[in-house]
Parts: C-alpha cells; sequence; structure tokens
C-alpha cells in the first residue's frame, strides 16, 4: 500500500504544485504496469481504479492509459499465468479490474463524436473467454474520431443484425483461438452479404494475429492488426480506398 499508492499519492501533489498545466503526458514504465497488474488482484477492488486515476491526474493521457499502461497490462497478466504466477481466477479478476478502469477512466470520458464519423464495431467469436483487447482498440478508435463500439451479443446472428440494420463502415474481429478460423472465414462471407454497408470492410487481430501473418488470408478478411495503433490506420487506409473508387486490398 505504502509503495504503490501513499508514495505514489504524494509524488503526484507535488508534481501538481510544480507543473499544474502539465497535460502532454508522462513517462510510463514497466514499473506502472507491473504495479497495476498487482494491484488488479488485491483485495481491495478499487484499487486498480484508483492507480489509473492517480497516473492520469499527474498527467498520463488516455492514449497512454490505453497502449502504455492497460493492454500491456492485460499481456504481462497472461504471461505470469503461463508462467504459473498468476493463476485463472487471478486472471480473471485482474482482467475484469482492468476492464472496470478502462470503461470508468477512458469511456466514460470519451471525446464528443461527430455525426459523419466512420463507424466501427468490434466483436470476437461466441463463447470467447477475453474481449479486453477489443475493447483496448474500440477506445483507440474512439480518440482518433471513430464511432466505435464493442459488440456485447454473443453469437454470430446477433453480429449479423447489427450489421443488417445499422450502416457499419468496418468490422473488425479478434481471435485466440485457431479452431475458430475456419468458422470465422464462412462467416465473414456471411455478414458481408447481410451487411446494410456493402463496402464492408474486414480486419482480423487479436493473440493469433501475431503468430499467424497470414490470418487474414485464411480468414477471406481485408487486413490483419497486430497493434491497435495498426488498425487506426489499415482502417483509414481502407475508406481512402473505398473514396476514391472501391475496396482497397490491406493485406
Amino acid at each position: 500500500m505504502v509503495e504503490y499508492e501513499i508514495i505514489p499519492r504524494l509524488l503526484l501533489m507535488h508534481a501538481h504544485t510544480t507543473a499544474p498545466a502539465r497535460r502532454d503526458g508522462i513517462v510510463l514504465t514497466h514499473q506502472h504496469v507491473r504495479a497495476l497488474a498487482e494491484l488488479a488482484v488485491s483485495d481491495d477492488p478499487m484499487c486498480a481504479i484508483r492507480y489509473v486515476q492517480s497516473l492520469q491526474d499527474a498527467g498520463a493521457t488516455a492514449h497512454q492509459v490505453l497502449l502504455e499502461l492497460l493492454s500491456p497490462c492485460a499481456a504481462l497478466m497472461g504471461q505470469w499465468w503461463c508462467d504459473d504466477s498468476f493463476d485463472f481466477a487471478q486472471v480473471t479478476t485482474g482482467l475484469c479490474r482492468l476492464q472496470q478502469a478502462l470503461d470508468r477512466q477512458v469511456h466514460a470520458q470519451r471525446p464528443a463524436i461527430a455525426a459523419d464519423a466512420p463507424r466501427i464495431v468490434f466483436a470476437a467469436p461466441p463463447r470467447a473467454q477475453h474481449t479486453f483487447g477489443a475493447a483496448v482498440a474500440a477506445e483507440c478508435f474512439a480518440l482518433a474520431g471513430w464511432d466505435a463500439r464493442l459488440a456485447t451479443t454473443q453469437d454470430w446472428a446477433g453480429l449479423r443484425g447489427i450489421l443488417a440494420s445499422e450502416s457499419i463502415d468496418i468490422l473488425a474481429l479478434s481471435l485466440s483461438c485457431d479452431s475458430d478460423v475456419e468458422q470465422v472465414a464462412s462467416v465473414i462471407v456471411e455478414l458481408r452479404t447481410a451487411s446494410l454497408h456493402k463496402r464492408l470492410g474486414v480486419l482480423v487481430g487479436g493473440p493469433l494475429a501475431l503468430d499467424q501473418p497470414d490470418l487474414a488470408q485464411r480468414c477471406c478478411a481485408d487486413g490483419i492488426a497486430l497493434t491497435a495503433g495498426a488498425a487506426v490506420d489499415l482502417a483509414k487506409r481502407w475508406l481512402q480506398g473505398v473514396q476514391r473508387s472501391g475496396p482497397t486490398d490491406l493485406r
């Protein structure tokens, strides 16, 4: 408690007195990420949220919180699970706490979205255990001016209903299991047919993308993104290609 909460808060108070207008970000390190991972599985369910808020109070931007804190923290938890440093219950609890921090400290403070903003929906195959990475990516798109959301439906029919009733520019699928690829490939064809937007772009990403550079081809998607930042760039290129002439192959 002293190391991770009291001392950081004292330092933050000092930072406010010396640089009250500082809003251009701070340097977030692996130690911050490690501290958050440990706080996320502590007995206090609000500890992780308070820690993220304290870093934001010190000047950490929403973009930093997403890409330099929450995302690497989730990856670290996964590594600790592989190393048997965390058990399944701890990882599940930790990711739930990170999702709460994301919802309260980033999602709730989203900037206003323009009426003509491009629209993107993030989803994962049914029964996917973790969608935190997709949630982080959705917030990155929101910060970049997109109307972005994470589909809460737990089946393909629900996702098909969303695409058939709303004009969505891009669908982004987060994949983690190789066993899902064959099904996803056929589902993507069905989703394109059902889509109200007849030039629906489809991106794939997630843990599986890190090990399979040909994932887009295998899934009949338009592109693959290894990071949230790369996904934003790919999506922009897709829109530009559609506006110029027709769909652009992002593979």
